[in-house]
């Protein structure tokens, strides 16, 4: 057994300090004539203080075989000075004669003489003892904690203060002053209790105050202002959280306007989220995005997203109303994917199509084409044609599609490619592009995405659940088999569940969606049978679930189904106001009141889709555990139609 006798040795030690016997170093502090010399040894400050270490290294020793040392880097009174020698030589401290401000100024000091244990001790002492001290100097300390390494404690502190009471720093008279790096700490927090708005006020705010030479006019910005506030600001930008709360549509503005500032890696930030979080609403937006990405710079990221599809179903871009409008470099850029998975011939089709749409005056019928009309096109497709892998085409395309229109080639082109069909091996001079890598299988038919009319759930959210309805496996990925038509909206037509009833009523087939108040889970069940308004009962079926979608705060979508108790699966109370899912997921009289919903374990739904359910069935509303209610902050209701039934 080891014993430690750290008392003695401290006392021991701290006499050793008082009658410095064999010091070898002095330290000077202050100046003449309040300056006070300690006389201390080397080997004790250089195991003590990797500052001193360092320091003694770089110290000659005197004639008389001491090093005197000076610290003029650092700021120190004798007083606390004291502190720190007693630290070093005995490991005590005593902070009852200390005022807070004194206490703070040790942390200072200790942390340049790189005194970690003291430092961490001296934190947590004002953290746990002094906390209202620390929200009074607010300003002046939490400036101090990002200006000095280490000081995670208290920094960590104020960080809790901030998440819940922003404004204790966003309105603070010293807001300006701000160090960058605490700024961007704050930023960081996602339970900042503040709306995402009012935070982009106060970091504009932040950034103007630092660029002085800025007008206050905003009309009167010209692009180096708006460059000065970029470069400002680069570090605060990637934590904005532009997306919050914002329509698609909105970010995708938000996209266009940060482009035109040139806040290029906001711009990429932007594009990524949409690309990786919004691509159901990204492939309904196909014309009018995808158009956009070509007419606007620096969208490369949603321009390959788009090519990706196209290579795959050409007929996306190739058949759709607003394919004409297509910018002349959109669709080069498709022409010069070799995956293109579309024989030439068609593709030639669609090219032609495109150049006659740029030149209204052309005639319809093309036997009445003169020359002149025949190089108005060849003029407008000029970019195009080279791109066009005329050696791919079969003989039959070439007298019915290339010969119609062989004036637009160039007369040694068309010759060639004539004579390639007579004598596949004669050399030829023009240029013979390799085909195109068409897949042998064929490719599934491409639904249309849907138009979700939800404020609730995504298109994969819509996917996912149609996956469920016809208990696949593994969800759809682009075949949209229903349509989501939406019968009740909260905000829209209230929180009653009488409303349900009345609008449902005989309604078959239906998914509730429900938005969680305070947590942002959406949590829903699916009904294949009739709600009814004027029918008091459990009802029986195998076929109903209840789930809890991925969001931000969940990895994965959680499905239950009902696996036993099939009698009670739906639970069809008109009369107490109630509907749901047994007692697994419940909706009870008018919703808007808060914690009228209820969510627990039932035999019938076993898996649960809330961690905090509680695994219980009851069969009144006074039994419920008030921990399993919850408030909801909207709510939807659609009818689920195929896709080939939407009347």
């Amino acid at each position: 057994m080891t014993t430690k006798f750290f008392d003695r040795l401290s006392n021991d030690l701290s006499q050793l300090l008082e009658d410095p016997t064999d010091y070898n170093v002095t330290i000077e502090i202050g100046e003449a004539p309040n300056n006070q010399i300690f006389k201390v040894h080397s080997y004790i400050l250089q195991s003590r203080s990797p500052y001193f270490k360092y320091k003694f290294n770089e110290t000659p020793f005197n004639d008389d075989h001491i090093k005197v040392l000076t610290m003029p880097n650092i700021n120190i009174s004798i007083k606390i000075f004291n502190f720190i020698i007693k630290y070093i030589y005995g490991g005590i401290i005593s902070l009852e004669k200390l005022e807070n401000s004194s206490i703070f100024d040790l942390i200072i000091t200790s942390n340049e003489l790189e005194l970690d244990e003291l430092v961490e001790y001296l934190q947590t002492h004002l953290v746990n003892n002094c906390a209202s001290w620390l929200r009074l100097k607010f300003d002046q300390i939490y400036r101090a904690s990002y200006q000095v390494k280490n000081l995670e404690i208290i920094r960590n502190f104020y960080s809790d203060i901030i998440e819940k009471h922003p404004n204790t720093i966003f309105e603070s008279e010293n807001f300006h002053s701000l160090p960058e790096d605490a700024l961007i700490s704050i930023l960081k927090q996602d339970d900042l209790q503040l709306e995402e708005g009012k935070i982009w006020e106060y970091v504009i705010k932040w950034g103007k105050s630092k660029n002085s030479t800025l007008p206050t006019n905003l009309d009167k910005w010209t692009s180096d202002n708006f460059l000065i506030l970029k470069e400002t600001l680069k570090g605060c930008l990637p934590h904005i959280k532009y997306f919050k709360k914002l329509e698609n549509s909105s970010i995708f503005d938000l996209i266009i306007t940060s482009n035109e500032l040139e806040l290029d890696e906001l711009v990429e930030y932007l594009q990524t989220h949409l690309v990786n979080n919004c691509a159901s609403w990204l492939r309904l937006k196909f014309d009018q995005i995808y158009r956009a990405s070509y007419q606007v710079k620096n969208l490369e990221i949603i321009r390959n997203f788009y090519s990706d599809i196209i290579e795959k179903h050409p007929n996306t871009i190739f058949e759709s109303e607003n394919f004409h409008s297509l910018p002349e470099d959109a669709l080069i850029s498709i022409l010069k994917q070799d995956d293109l998975q579309l024989e030439e011939g068609k593709i030639w089709e669609y090219v032609i199509k495109w150049g006659k749409s740029k030149n209204s005056t052309l005639p319809t019928n093309l036997d009445k084409w003169t020359s002149d009309n025949f190089l108005i096109l060849k003029e407008t497709l000029k970019g195009c044609l080279p791109h066009i892998k005329y050696f791919s085409f079969s003989k039959e395309d070439v007298v019915e599609k290339i010969y119609p229109y062989h004036q637009i080639l160039e007369t040694k082109l068309f010759l060639d490619i004539n004579s390639k069909i007579m004598i596949p091996n004669k050399q030829i001079t023009s240029i013979v592009l390799p085909p195109r890598n068409i897949l042998n299988i064929k490719l599934p038919i491409r639904n249309i995405p849907i138009d979700l009319p939800s404020n609730i759930i995504t298109n994969e959210h819509a996917l996912e659940i149609s996956s469920w309805i016809d208990k696949k496996e593994s969800s759809y990925i682009e075949n949209y088999p229903y349509e989501f038509k939406l019968l009740v909206r909260g905000s829209r037509d209230g929180f009653d569940v009488k409303t349900i009833y009345n609008i449902c009523d005989k309604v078959s087939k239906t998914i509730i969606i429900l938005k969680v108040e305070g947590t942002g889970e959406i949590l829903g069940g699916y009904n294949p049978l009739e709600w009814e308004n004027n029918n008091d009962q459990y009802k029986n079926t195998q076929d109903s679930f209840i789930f809890s979608l991925k969001t931000a705060n969940l990895k994965n979508s959680i499905l239950s189904r009902v696996i036993r108790n099939f009698d009670y699966a739906i639970y069809n109370h008109p009369e107490k106001s109630s509907l749901g899912f047994g007692c697994a997921l419940c909706l009870i009289g008018n919703l808007k009141t808060k914690k009228r919903c209820y969510c627990m374990a039932s035999s019938a739904y076993p898996k649960p889709i809330r961690s905090d359910e509680f695994m219980s069935d009851v069969k009144l509303i006074s039994e419920i555990p008030k921990e399993a209610l919850f408030s909801v902050e909207e709510y939807e209701v659609f009818k689920i139609l195929p896709r080939n039934d939407l009347n």
